[in-house]
């Protein structure tokens, strides 16, 4: 398992985070297919969110969709090994969980979304934007590019959801 920490400060819920520099973080965590994949990733998603100072029940939203996004790795990908990264900013987090673990300097594939009937879609304008979601962490994002891998992703904001009656 490799880790990267690309850049940034702090979450805005971390004690010690400065108020005038906007969070910033980008983290990524590669390993290889295993048996427990999919908990695994699950578990370092909890961990990097919770060492960045996410409020505990957004760490428990992602990590479980990262731990279901890996599952459907592990049924869908024959790739050798996955990455999970994560990008923490001002607006909220973002969680990508992927099969494609080429080096940065290969540059960005092009990713298409998949429809809910596994077929796929027109590219939109902008690939790279995730829906935010606000407090509903569950619902992944499905992508593959034109060569099959696979990318499961979904944004969140950082604000705790409102209790409901």
């Amino acid at each position: 398992m490799s880790t990267t920490v690309q850049r940034g400060t702090m979450s805005p819920y971390a004690p010690d985070a400065p108020e005038q520099t906007p969070p910033y973080l980008s983290l990524t965590v590669e390993t290889d297919r295993s048996p427990r994949t999919h908990t695994l990733t699950g578990e370092a998603a909890h961990s990097l969110l919770a060492a960045i100072g996410a409020p505990p029940p957004l760490a428990r939203r992602l990590s479980d969709a990262a731990t279901v996004a890996a599952h459907y790795l592990d049924g869908h990908s024959t790739q050798s090994r996955y990455r999970l990264h994560i990008t923490a900013d001002p607006g909220g987090v973002s969680l990508t969980v992927t099969d494609y673990t080429e080096p940065p300097s290969a540059g960005a594939p092009a990713w298409q979304p998949v429809s809910r009937a596994s077929h796929p879609e027109p590219a939109p304008t902008a690939l790279d934007l995730l829906p935010d979601r606000g407090n509903d962490a569950h619902g992944l994002d499905l992508h593959h590019t034109p060569d099959g891998h696979l990318r499961l992703a979904c944004r969140s904001s950082w604000a705790e959801p409102k209790p409901t009656r």
